[in-house]
């Protein structure tokens, strides 16, 4: 037992000493890879190329001379564990070095290099201090490309820039021109006028207003007409269609309303204003009074046929001698409001009005205009549907009733082949030819789409009694297209 136990503590001292010179060789190993690995990486090519041929020639190859590939087999000699150890250590201190063997110098400096060409980590555009850090020395062409890629992602932002600065200029521009064609729209339509325009009216009126009384002026001898006081008259017209106009764009006030509804309210007055066989008079007052009241108060929607009604029976006050019951005006709305809600609001309009009922409506200025051609009837029809056609319109709403009549009349004789505009006609109207065409070109632009514009002023002036001047109208604009056009 002595014995057994004897050989097994030999053993095991045998054991430790042989464990204990594997370890001392393994450190010794480790001590060699440290010292090389430490030089190497301080050293300059041309001394470990001198190092290495100097070990070449001495028979003492040192292992890190070899690729790593190759180091399982050159550490043979050694035990397993040994061999783990230094692998493992060798990996861990060499993870990061280059420059050991010409082949591995080789190799990882074109690595290197090619990482640096590819910079698949790095930012595309990088900063102009890591750009001329990361590259300086070794690699001052790729320095140079950098600044050269810079340059060119500059120019390319700068050409950006400008084209977004162009295009935001343009996207201005077609606001500014939409604005300004919508504010067109909306604008209230009126003549133009010019220092040409006014000496024509002036040499017009000192050439007649001394000769528009004579003996063969029928009007002269009708007490009715009091010719004498005309002028006077006309004059005191001209004050009371600017003092009387309404806003032009009450509308933007309104909480409730559009110009859309403000249509369908003007087409059923219309309507009823046909039922009840008015004169035209009432109907250019009532529209009158609406735009006024509106132009001074909010109107709900439900209040809004309320306002038409009560404008339409006022107004037939004021011109009918046989004007309608305010029950048969509650019935034409369909009894939505009762009697003493009328009288309440007719009260209440009157009063927002401030009792100025005597608006001097286009038709007043239409009967003046046709002392010119005698009165014609065919030409004061037609244009009655051309005056009718601009109440549905509210760019019309704050125009003078005086351009609009003199416009009307101007366009329904070029229709009629009824002649040229001439002198008398200036001095009549007070408008010259010049003003009156670009309003004449509107009317034949709303006439155009008669049956979705004004359907109903369109069928009521298809009556033989009307001389069915909106079928006529249709008929000439149909002529002036040129072929093919539908």
């Amino acid at each position: 037992m002595s014995h057994d136990h004897n050989t097994t503590h030999a053993r095991s001292l045998s054991d430790n000493a042989s464990r204990r010179t594997s370890l001392q060789s393994s450190r010794r190993a480790l001590s060699s890879i440290s010292t090389n690995l430490a030089a190497t990486r301080v050293s300059k090519p041309e001394e470990n190329k001198r190092r290495r041929h100097e070990t070449r020639e001495s028979g003492q190859e040192n292992e890190l001379s070899k690729p790593s590939s190759a180091l399982s087999s050159s550490v043979s000699k050694g035990s397993f564990t040994d061999t783990l150890l230094i692998r493992h250590h060798f990996d861990v201190i060499s993870s990061g070095v280059r420059d050991v063997t010409d082949s591995e110098d080789e190799t990882s400096r074109s690595v290197y290099s090619d990482a640096l060409h590819e910079r698949p980590m790095e930012p595309q555009n990088p900063p102009v201090e890591y750009t001329e850090v990361r590259h300086s020395g070794r690699h001052d062409d790729l320095k140079n490309r950098h600044i050269g890629q810079k340059a060119e992602i500059a120019h390319v932002e700068e050409d950006d820039e400008e084209e977004e600065e162009e295009e935001e200029e343009e996207d201005e521009d077609e606001e500014e021109d939409d604005e300004l064609e919508l504010a067109a729209q909306q604008q209230p339509q009126e003549p133009k006028w010019s220092k040409a325009i006014f000496d024509e009216l002036k040499y017009v009126m000192r050439k007649y207003s001394e000769t528009t009384m004579d003996e063969d002026d029928e009007d002269t001898y009708d007490v009715t007409m009091v010719a004498e006081y005309a002028p006077e008259i006309f004059n005191y017209l001209h004050e009371l269609e600017h003092k009387l106009s309404p806003d032009a764009n009450y509308m933007d006030d309104q909480d409730e309303l559009k110009w859309e509804m403000r249509a369908v309210l003007v087409d059923w007055v219309v309507q009823v204003h046909q039922r009840f066989n008015l004169l035209p008079e009432t109907l250019y007052l009532t529209i009158n009074y609406i735009d006024r009241f509106l132009s001074r108060r909010k109107v709900s929607l439900s209040r809004f046929q309320l306002v038409g009604a009560v404008a339409l029976f006022i107004a037939a006050k004021y011109e009918e001698i046989n004007c309608p019951t305010v029950q048969e005006v509650a019935y034409m709305a369909d009894n939505a409001y009762t009697v003493e809600e009328f009288l309440k609001a007719e009260s209440f309009m009157i009063d927002v009005l401030e009792f100025d009922m005597g608006w001097p409506g286009p038709m007043s200025f239409l009967r003046r205009t046709s002392k010119a051609d005698d009165y014609d009837y065919e030409t004061r029809t037609l244009a009655k549907y051309f005056l009718e056609i601009t109440i549905m319109d509210h760019r019309f709403v704050a125009s003078q009733p005086s351009w609009l009549a003199a416009g009307a009349h101007y366009l329904s004789r070029k229709m009629l082949n009824k002649g040229s505009w001439t002198e008398l006609h200036v001095f009549y109207s007070g408008y010259t030819e010049e003003q009156l065409k670009p309003l004449a070109r509107l009317y034949m632009e709303i006439c155009s789409n008669a049956e979705t514009s004004h359907k109903a002023i369109y069928e009521k002036y298809q009556e033989r009694k009307y001389r069915r001047s909106s079928l006529f109208v249709q008929e000439f604009i149909r002529a002036m297209r040129p072929a093919g056009s539908e």
